[in-house]
Parts: structure tokens; C-alpha cells; sequence
């Protein structure tokens, strides 16, 4: 299916099931903000929507890079850099804080990391339709499961590769943010160990085509 009928979906089965909660989760180029966006620009209509990026919440790249952690895969022992499928790379108490705020009657504010100029804080309302929470790090939160929606996102490596390397280049980003194994072992170990546990597993190939492989709603 093509992203506008996916993203129709979500907000049917949404509105059908009382969610006001929706968290994307994905390994990179797998579409997550795209998605996240496309669902804010449909979903406007039914009210306010607000978007969360785990990104903005990411310890700062310098110290990831030059700290080591270890893991195993397959009884294999691994070292490596923190990426952005481990837990303790985010500061998930601010993301728990904006949540715990807009659940409970008060609109507030955050600085996304990626911006400087102080007309980019975004604000978070409290009376709201849907808020969509992307990001690898969403996988580590901890979710009200009556009221949310977990989607997982998957692509092949060869488009991950191939996003990647557009996205850095795009950005102008750290060359440490495309694709290597070690951060597929990380991913596969923290993140995909997890697969069982979301609502929808959609794939999607080379032309954004997207096929829901694991559904675990619960239509009404």
C-alpha cells in the first residue's frame, strides 16, 4: 500500500480504539519521520496533533562516540560506541516529562537539539488528537498499552545503506551515522529482540511501498 492508505489506517484504527498515542519505532531509513509527518498532516483535521522526535533527546554525539559499550550477540561479546539503540543514550525523563504535562491539562515547550534559533521550540498541547512519539528510542519507553498505538518499521539493509548515505550527506551529518555492523548488532540485540511486542510490523521497499506483516490490533 502507498503511504497515504497506511497512514488512512493508523488514524481509523486510532479513532476506533480511543489511542491518543502513537510510537514509531524503526532502524534508520526506514521512514520514521516521514511517517510521523504525513500522519500529523492527515490527522490535523481531527485535532490538535503534537510530534516527538527521540532524537532531540539523544546524549550529544561527542561523548557517545569517544564512551564504550558492550554487549553479546549470540554468546559473541561486542564493543562498541553508544548508538542510538541503547537505552542509556536518551534522556527519557524529559521525554516521560512532556508526556506527564500534556496528559495532565498543560500545554508546554521543548527545544528540539537540531535547531539553535529560538523560534524552533515547539509546543506540546494538552488538548490534543494524537501525539506521535518517533524515533529508535521509542522502544525504551515505557507506554500506557489501553491508549497506544507501537508501530515498528522495517527495511532491507541495501535501502538502509542507501538512505543513510543521502540523509548525511543531505544533513551534513557525522560520517559515524551511516551504516555499520556494529550498530546492526546493537540495533538487532536491543531493538528487534523487541518485535514481538508492537501493534503493527509494516515493511517497506525501495519506492516506499508499505506492507503491514504483523498486525496485533485489536479492530472494533
Amino acid at each position: 500500500m502507498k503511504i497515504e492508505q497506511l497512514v488512512q489506517y493508523i488514524i481509523n484504527v486510532c479513532k476506533e480504539n480511543n489511542l491518543n498515542k502513537i510510537y514509531i519505532c524503526g532502524n534508520g531509513g526506514s521512514g520514521k519521520t516521514t511517517l510521523s509527518k504525513k500522519i500529523y498532516e492527515s490527522a490535523m483535521e481531527y485535532g490538535n496533533i503534537n510530534i516527538i522526535s527521540l532524537d532531540d533527546f539523544l546524549i550529544d554525539m561527542n561523548i557517545r562516540k569517544n564512551s564504550k559499550v558492550k554487549w553479546y550477540e549470540n554468546d559473541i561479546e561486542h564493543v562498541g560506541r553508544y548508538t542510538s539503540s541503547n537505552f542509556e543514550t536518551y534522556f527519557l525523563k524529559n521525554v516521560y516529562e512532556i508526556i506527564y504535562n500534556i496528559d495532565h491539562g498543560v500545554d508546554c515547550f521543548y527545544f528540539p537539539r537540531r535547531y539553535k534559533e529560538k523560534n524552533n521550540i515547539r509546543q506540546m498541547k494538552s488538548n490534543y488528537f494524537l501525539t506521535v512519539i518517533e524515533g529508535v528510542g521509542t522502544v525504551f519507553l515505557e507506554k500506557d498499552i489501553e491508549k497506544s498505538l507501537t508501530i515498528l518499521l522495517k527495511c532491507d539493509k541495501e535501502n538502509e545503506i542507501k538512505r543513510r548515505k543521502y540523509r548525511t550527506e543531505q544533513l551534513n551529518r557525522d560520517i559515524m551515522e551511516l551504516y555499520d555492523e556494529k550498530r546492526s548488532s546493537q540495533y538487532r540485540v536491543n531493538v528487534l529482540s523487541h518485535e514481538s511486542e508492537f501493534d503493527l510490523v509494516i515493511k517497506n521497499n525501495e519506492e516506499f511501498d508499505y506492507e503491514i506483516v504483523i498486525n496485533m490490533v485489536n479492530n472494533n
